[in-house]
């Protein structure tokens, strides 16, 4: 299940546009316009830091489907496709 969570901001590290969980895992996310989505320092500080054990980071921009070591870039339009269909337990009644 995807959780939009607060963004993130902090003098040492910079600001991230989103942080979210995503399966079961912090998700940090950056959205670039322009030529220069591959300049994310705030993002790359996060992600390779060993401290917060994040698995991967997703940039969307203009550019095309892409990854790089531990970014994922994605399409702007690809935003959508984030999210993942979770199949709920069906509960029985209490009796």
């Amino acid at each position: 299940m995807m959780k939009k969570t607060e963004s993130y901001s902090s003098h040492s590290i910079g600001e991230l546009d989103f942080v979210i969980e995503h399966d079961m895992s912090v998700l940090p996310i950056e959205v670039k316009s322009g030529k220069d989505y591959y300049v994310h320092s705030a993002i790359d500080k996060v992600t390779y830091n060993s401290q917060y054990e994040i698995e991967k980071s997703i940039v969307f921009s203009n550019g095309n489907v892409e990854v790089k070591d531990k970014t994922v870039y994605y399409p702007i339009y690809m935003c959508d496709f984030l999210t993942k269909q979770t199949e709920y337990p069906v509960l029985a009644p209490v009796e």
